[in-house]
């Protein structure tokens, strides 16, 4: 999807390893990019960062703990990295929007070019809200495979910190993880079960050095960012919920149950059910994936 801005242009920064701008996490790797197109903001050089990397056909709880730490880290002031792909990078950047911080994408192509184009108020939200789009090749750029690639390196050196969420055993995600790896970067991966085919590229980077990613403090610990004592919960405060409301909260799980097993499991009414699902639907606690599938929200 093309930006057909008029003022496109005008509105975008080209700067180089000369200009003072230009970011010094990019000037001391191997290969910095001879000219960065930007619109909007720079992560400043202080600012920690974190990238938020993963599969693009992420499952929806791989999606759920993207967009919770998203949420949770950029709410303590630190910019979350990606490269507004579909599925865990763009929920990661989603997350970060909501927790009221700033998130940045890199681009493998021209900055008037949203790809994907669905994710085109993704853009728009990242630049609203103090955020900034960059890429090292020029407008007009279509999006080839070689300059993802080539983007994927861009992505590691600006984050001080990459988080992977879901990635296959072969996954463009390790472009990423090895980049990082060779600029000295620590990588921190979820975790998941050994059948899971979204699991298996994690669980190999766990096996191979990686951090175990458990919660948003083991990032804040890393970062130094986490005060003694301090303890952030990714598990929802339930003491607001009916007595019926939280029985069924707790039969729910992050993969999505079909109604039929809630209600053998629950004993309620299938009216009694049905209202608490609905009402835990609205308050934020579980979501409809489907029709009659319902899973936990984090």
């Amino acid at each position: 999807m093309t930006i057909t801005d008029i003022d496109f242009k005008s509105k975008t920064r080209e700067l180089t390893p000369l200009d003072r701008e230009y970011p010094e996490r990019l000037r001391v790797i191997q290969n910095p990019p001879r000219t960065l197109y930007v619109r909007g903001e720079l992560p400043g050089e202080t600012m920690p960062t974190v990238a938020i990397i993963g599969a693009r056909d992420a499952t929806d709880y791989g999606l759920d703990v993207a967009r919770t730490f998203g949420r949770m880290l950029s709410s303590r002031g630190i910019g979350i990295i990606s490269g507004m792909a579909a599925g865990a990078d763009s929920a990661g950047q989603w997350g970060a929007i909501e927790g009221g911080g700033k998130t940045f994408a890199v681009f493998g192509c021209g900055l008037n070019i949203c790809y994907p184009a669905r994710n085109y108020r993704l853009y728009t939200e990242i630049l609203s809200h103090s955020g900034g789009i960059l890429s090292e090749v020029p407008l007009d750029s279509p999006p080839l495979p070689k300059q993802f690639a080539s983007r994927n390196r861009i992505i590691s050196a600006l984050a001080d910190v990459i988080i992977v969420i879901e990635a296959r055993e072969k996954s463009g995600t390790f472009i990423t993880v090895n980049c990082a790896l060779e600029q000295g970067k620590q990588v921190f991966a979820l975790p998941g079960r050994v059948t899971d085919s979204l699991s298996k590229g994690c669980n190999q980077l766990i096996k191979e050095g990686a951090e175990i990613l458990t919660s948003p403090e083991d990032i804040l610990e890393y970062l130094h960012l986490k005060s003694s004592g301090e303890q952030i919960l990714m598990e929802k405060d339930t003491s607001m919920l009916t007595d019926s409301q939280r029985n069924v909260y707790r039969l729910l799980t992050p993969d999505a149950t079909h109604m039929d097993e809630i209600l053998q499991k629950s004993g309620m009414s299938v009216q009694k059910l049905t209202a608490a699902l609905l009402e835990l639907e609205i308050l934020g606690f579980s979501e409809c994936t489907k029709t009659g599938f319902y899973r936990r929200k984090i």
